[in-house]
């Protein structure tokens, strides 16, 4: 992929799931990757398994939910290796409930990871590749932000908000040479997926009925989307928000009455 060799990267969120394949590809296409999560022993997991097939990355730990974290591991990622080129934001979570019912707990803790995060952590990396002359930034975002579930009110806002993000700052930073783009996926074959499933949060069946494609994505589909966003090959490309969800937002189908 064009323009991602000899980068410097961070990937938050990377300890598993689409994270972990969007850091694996941009490894494999020549960049300098800091692995960043909360998860510890799964971060030195997935590390010790790039090692293995011969990538070697840094990894970090970090708790998104503190602004100063945030900030110094922008400044860890410059100090090991003298720049930033590319901030790809998939940190998340899901707490799952009716609105009615919602604690102010979770909700302040699922807006701090999903939505936050990602403005904090894209304010430190801009401020790094303002005076590079340039940088990409990739958040990603849900299909859940134009189509909305029940039981993830939340969720669905903070999505929605990811999209404004990429478009506000992708305005605002696009002079200074940043672009700044957003990836939507759609139902993904992850382990948060997976164990919704088997907890009975999430019928697969449904989730096939609504996406067009009949199938469940891999991480590595969504990956080559966020590598693709953050490659000098999507030069043109600001402010923007790719939907790879096997074209579950535009089916034009109801959401099933009993989708939870």
């Amino acid at each position: 992929m064009k323009g991602i060799n000899g980068k410097v990267a961070i990937v938050v969120g990377a300890a598993q799931g689409i994270g972990k394949a969007t850091a694996q590809r941009l490894l494999e296409e020549g960049a300098a990757v800091v692995v960043a999560d909360i998860l510890e022993e799964r971060l030195k997991s997935t590390v010790a398994g790039f090692v293995q097939r011969g990538l070697k990355a840094e990894p970090y730990v970090v708790d998104l939910r503190h602004i100063e974290e945030i900030d110094t591991m922008v400044e860890y990622a410059v100090k090991t290796y003298g720049r930033l080129d590319i901030l790809i934001n998939d940190a998340g979570v899901q707490l799952r409930g009716w609105a009615t019912e919602y604690e102010e707990a979770d909700w302040d803790h699922l807006m701090d990871v999903d939505l936050k995060s990602y403005f904090f952590a894209s304010r430190a990396a801009a401020r790094v590749m303002k005076k590079q002359g340039g940088g990409a930034i990739v958040c990603l975002s849900s299909a859940n932000s134009e189509r909305f579930t029940s039981k993830r009110a939340p969720y669905c806002i903070a999505k929605a908000g990811v999209n404004g993000l990429v478009a506000a700052l992708g305005n605002e930073l696009g002079r200074f040479g940043i672009r700044v783009n957003g990836v939507a996926p759609g139902y993904v074959m992850t382990e948060l997926t997976l164990s919704a499933v088997k907890g009975g949060l999430l019928s697969e069946e449904i989730a096939l009925s609504v996406t067009p494609l009949k199938r469940l994505l891999l991480p590595e589909e969504i990956a080559s989307a966020a590598c693709f966003l953050a490659s000098d090959e999507a030069s043109g490309i600001n402010g923007q928000m790719l939907f790879v969800d096997g074209g579950w937002s535009k089916n034009g189908l109801p959401e099933p009455k009993d989708m939870e």
